[in-house]
């Protein structure tokens, strides 16, 4: 559970419209955020919630407030632990690869039930792109009929990933990355100096969740730079010597609960986007700082042609990943583009 406390930062109109719809009493029954990792959507979608239920509390009991959510009550306390009594949150179980339909069944059994408050009872749905195809026929039944006072939230790192059936019953909000001087400034207030708030910022490429993690846990980008390392070693082996990197790693990943194969691509697709910003002498744009030596030698030896096709070998590869592509393989045939 995140802090609802902590500022949000961008996505200033996307509160204002959340806002406004309470505010209004317009709230829909359903809300699709869509928008890739590390941007932010899981804190807004709580302290949306919060909002909601923080703003019912006060105005049945006759309370004033002075900001929503207050931070403070009860039921912000209770939300800020994970454990309000009308918000339930649905993810993948560990070592599943998918949400299964016995879970949103159990989650529609609870959204069935009377709110403690006579307010508003939530449904969180983290990674809705991994709901099972049952899951999601069952998720669109409940979207169908939500029922009296009922929100779902589902977040989703790509809309495109659920049937349209889904998507069109939802009201649909985008998530885009921020601007380096967004998240940067906000590096600098919570304590960075100004070269690493500009290194990680570049780092992060408009993911200001991954940016905070990262200069709070300084371990967390010390084995991001290891990675980015090791990747960046398979440009200048031979075949053979890449195949043997490739399985070491993808070894490695396995035992790391924090990093995994498509992680490892999008490492890769920052590697590859910086060669190629080399390469059409827009170096000051590059993510990889640290690297920036190996970066401009990669530009002079690989042709833009190689560096494309490998580009798109990348994002062939992450359309595939839900379907259970053999990574050994996936990887191997991306290798073969260099």
């Amino acid at each position: 559970m995140s802090d609802i406390s902590r500022p949000i930062v961008g996505h200033e109109k996307i509160s204002q419209f959340l806002q406004k719809s309470l505010d209004q009493n317009k709230l829909a029954h359903a809300y699709l955020f869509s928008g890739q990792e590390h941007l932010g959507k899981t804190l807004l979608a709580e302290n949306f919630i919060a909002s909601v239920l923080c703003a019912d509390y006060h105005k049945a009991n006759g309370l004033t407030i002075k900001s929503i959510p207050c931070g403070e009550c009860s039921f912000c306390l209770q939300l800020k632990k994970g454990i309000h009594p009308d918000v339930y949150f649905l993810k993948k179980e560990e070592e599943k690869k998918n949400i299964s339909v016995e879970q949103v069944r159990e989650m529609k059994k609870f959204l069935g039930l009377t709110s403690f408050l006579n307010s508003y009872r939530f449904a969180l749905v983290e990674n809705a792109e991994i709901l099972s195809e049952g899951a999601q026929n069952a998720l669109l039944k409940i979207l169908e009929e939500p029922g009296d006072k009922v929100i779902l939230i589902l977040l989703v790192s790509d809309h495109n990933l659920l049937v349209p059936t889904i998507v069109s019953r939802c009201q649909l909000i985008r998530f885009y990355p921020l601007s380096d001087d967004k998240i940067y400034d906000h590096l600098v207030t919570l304590g960075a100096k100004r070269e690493q708030a500009k290194i990680l910022t570049a780092a992060c490429h408009g993911q200001i969740g991954q940016a905070i993690n990262y200069f709070q846990n300084p371990e967390l980008f010390s084995a991001r730079l290891e990675k980015t390392k090791e990747n960046l070693s398979l440009f200048n082996e031979n075949l053979a010597e890449r195949f043997k990197l490739i399985g070491e790693m993808l070894k490695s990943d396995e035992e790391d609960l924090n990093f995994g194969f498509s992680d490892e691509l999008n490492l890769w697709q920052l590697i590859l986007r910086d060669i190629l910003l080399c390469q059409n002498n827009v170096a000051g744009l590059i993510t990889n700082l640290h690297f920036e030596k190996e970066i401009n030698t990669l530009a002079d030896k690989y042709s833009r042609a190689k560096i494309m096709a490998a580009l798109s070998k990348v994002n062939e590869i992450k359309k595939y990943l839900a379907f259970n592509v053999n990574q050994r393989l996936a990887a191997e045939n991306l290798i073969l583009t260099l």
